[in-house]
């Protein structure tokens, strides 16, 4: 993600962000990133706290970019380099760590000229007390600019332990111990924002992570942004979706407009017409067609052709309002809508909400299958009462091979979410930034 650069010669380095637990108290005081500085004389210090916070004149930090942008070629840098600074109670500084793990000559300057910076304090009840704050130099069209960045601490805040319903069933999983957990958020990486809203990972391993607030990618130790300098797309479009197809093109939903990036870069497709109620997902099916799920049915796109299922062309369908629809192995078209489910079998159609199965009057929100053909389903309760958190019909619905339905749910199954943690880990990235789940091989470190 970063270019970082020597006066005399641009050289590209690749940092590895690893995530760092942080504990959103004015009592307790660490260093955010990897790479620590030890030369502050380190007292007990809060974190972005206080009110007013600590605050440094914007013309100080410009005046920092301006003394780097003239002592080095920037043409080529991207990315981004985040420091820690501990701002003492008289508004001294001192950088106390960052997150480029090359200890360049850029950064090792920017330390310098942080370090003589001055800030005014934070204060708690009117008493100046030591703090840390991020500031950030960010890599843009040749240059860099710098800038104090918040720390959202609610965002921060430990998630708690969860609700356990079922208390007669201990269960363990013991493939938990082959994987590595990494978490990276927009505190201890240049990722645009910690909430997701949609992410895919193409044919080179490349993950495309979109936020509200700009869309990234990310090759597994680096993130590279996708801008206005690359994409048809501001540095902080709120991205509605992104998905992959078959020929590992691209494909973006943002301004209610459908773009595909290929071989060729950039297009933009003009949808507009079967789109007007907005896009609730965009989904590849296995057999090449990208599946659009509107309020007005599901857009289908065949190769040229775009076809529009909904209850005016197939009675069948309980609702027009599509949230979800996956083809199985079995090329068998499955339909989540707001008031029940069909599947689609060649010429045959089912509607659920007749028949006694997990999926009567419920809407199937997301959909995996594993070698064997066995189909797994997650549910949306469609009777469920506004305000209701819990419902018994949801959970996770399983279409076994023979042909058998099983129904868990958080009252009849042990650990419902660590069972499901090898297939949705994606769903994780919605909450807490982009969470990467590795394999360890036996005799590998």
């Amino acid at each position: 993600m970063l270019a970082l650069l020597s006066p005399t010669k641009i050289r590209r380095v690749l940092f590895i962000c690893l995530f760092i637990f942080i504990l959103p108290s004015a009592l307790f005081a660490q260093n955010l990133f990897l790479q620590k500085v030890e030369m502050c004389n380190i007292t007990n210090y809060c974190m972005d706290c206080g009110d007013p916070k600590a605050s440094c004149d914007q013309l100080a930090i410009d005046f920092v970019s301006a003394r780097i942008n003239n002592r080095y070629l920037l043409k080529e840098a991207t990315g981004s380099i985040t420091f820690q600074v501990l701002v003492d109670e008289r508004g001294f500084s001192c950088v106390l760590s960052h997150n480029d793990a090359s200890k360049s000559a850029l950064t090792n300057e920017l330390i310098t000229y942080l370090n003589g910076c001055i800030w005014k304090p934070a204060k708690i009840d009117g008493k100046p007390v030591a703090s840390s704050v991020n500031v950030i130099f960010r890599f843009i069209s040749g240059g860099v600019y710098g800038q104090v960045q918040r720390l959202d601490l609610s965002e921060m805040k430990p998630p708690g332990d969860p609700i356990i319903y079922n208390k007669t069933v201990t269960y363990a999983n013991p493939s938990l111990k082959n994987y590595d957990f990494t978490v990276w958020t927009k505190y201890n990486s240049p990722l645009v924002d910690n909430i997701g809203k949609s992410a895919a990972m193409d044919q080179s391993d490349l993950l495309w992570y979109a936020t509200e607030k700009g869309m990234t990618r990310f090759e597994g130790t680096t993130f590279i942004p996708v801008n206005e300098y690359n994409s048809p797309f501001p540095s902080d479009a709120n991205i509605k979706e992104v998905t992959i197809d078959r020929d590992n093109n691209k494909w973006v939903y943002y301004d209610n407009k459908i773009f595909m990036y290929g071989s060729g870069g950039w297009q933009l497709f003009d949808f507009k017409q079967f789109l007007a109620g907005g896009v609730n997902q965009v989904l590849n099916s296995r057999n090449g067609e990208l599946l659009f799920t509107t309020q007005n049915g599901l857009v289908v796109k065949r190769k040229d052709k775009v076809v529009v299922i909904n209850k005016k062309s197939m009675p069948e369908m309980p609702s027009s309002n599509v949230l979800f629809a996956y083809v199985d192995s079995q090329k068998r078209l499955w339909i989540g809508t707001s008031k029940g489910t069909i599947m689609i079998d060649k010429s045959v159609i089912t509607s659920f909400n007749s028949l006694n199965t997990p999926l009567k009057n419920a809407s199937i929100s997301g959909a995996v299958e594993d070698e064997k053909g066995n189909v797994y389903f997650s549910l949306v309760d469609c009777n469920k009462q506004t305000g209701e958190n819990d419902s018994d019909k949801e959970g996770v619905a399983v279409l076994k091979f023979n042909g058998n339905w099983l129904h868990y749910n958080d009252k009849n199954s042990a650990c419902l979410l660590i069972m499901l943690i090898p297939c949705c880990m994606i769903s994780l990235s919605m909450f807490c930034g982009w969470v990467q789940m590795s394999r360890v091989l036996p005799g590998l470190t």
